[in-house]
């Protein structure tokens, strides 16, 4: 069975410009790696088997909260140093769109909580970004 595969450039972090309609558009700081990872908080429980009380017991896991974690890096785009920097120091959520190609994306409000710029001699510098949930997630198809 053959692989339906998807090229890395194809999952796209999109961020709203806040107007009406709002504006979609992957940044290019973001421009060699990005990932999105869905996580939960859960509570682990153990249930004791009443009939069997010496057997052992199956754990089971109840899920409390569910987040969405989004990353990305790449080469400093300078125009963007101070739209990041203002969005961190506001603590603001901005909307967001995590696009997988053609497949479909996820949207919702996320919080920049990461914005690292690094250098290193004899080369350009690199940034990284961290973005994290703040509220639900909505599931889109793509049209």
């Amino acid at each position: 069975m053959a692989v339906n595969k998807l090229r890395g450039t194809q999952v796209l972090i999109k961020v709203g410009d806040g107007a009406t309609p709002e504006v979609f558009t992957h940044p290019c700081l973001i421009n060699t790696k990005r990932g999105a990872k869905f996580s939960c908080s859960a509570n682990k429980v153990v249930v004791p088997d009443c009939d069997n009380p010496d057997d052992p017991a199956w754990q089971e896991v109840l899920v409390d909260a569910l987040a969405l974690s989004l990353d990305g890096a790449g080469k400093l785009d300078t125009a963007a140093v101070k739209s990041y920097s203002d969005w961190f120091m506001s603590g603001d959520g901005k909307n967001v769109q995590v696009w997988i190609g053609a497949v479909g994306y996820w949207q919702g409000s996320f919080k920049l909580t990461s914005f690292e710029v690094t250098g290193d001699r004899n080369d350009y510098a690199d940034v990284t970004v961290a973005l994290e949930s703040d509220g639900p997630i909505a599931a889109f198809a793509a049209q």
